[in-house]
């Protein structure tokens, strides 16, 4: 991980995920938010579930998200590491 961390991705891996929206995810704006929930992925956990399916693996992770859901190459790897790196914290 870079030496600099967001504040969102601070917050993100200082505590347990529990029922968090999937807009608290490091990444994750208001518009991508949207369409992650129109697709089911409302919650951190539903997402975190995703990437876990994909056996962590980063580029297939994030491809799939700039495919299916429209995120940038920006977002999806700020959500791939956001999500790896609070495997890394609590799993």
């Amino acid at each position: 991980m870079t030496n600099y961390i967001s504040t969102k991705l601070r917050t993100f891996l200082g505590e347990p995920m529990g029922e968090k929206c999937v807009a608290f995810v490091d990444g994750v704006d208001k518009d991508l938010a949207i369409i992650l929930m129109g697709y089911g992925f409302d919650k951190a956990y539903v997402l975190l579930g995703q990437f876990l399916l994909m056996h962590k693996k980063e580029d297939d992770f994030q491809m799939w998200l700039m495919l299916r859901c429209g995120a940038t190459q920006q977002e999806a790897q700020k959500i791939s590491v956001c999500l790896r790196e609070w495997c890394s914290t609590f799993i």
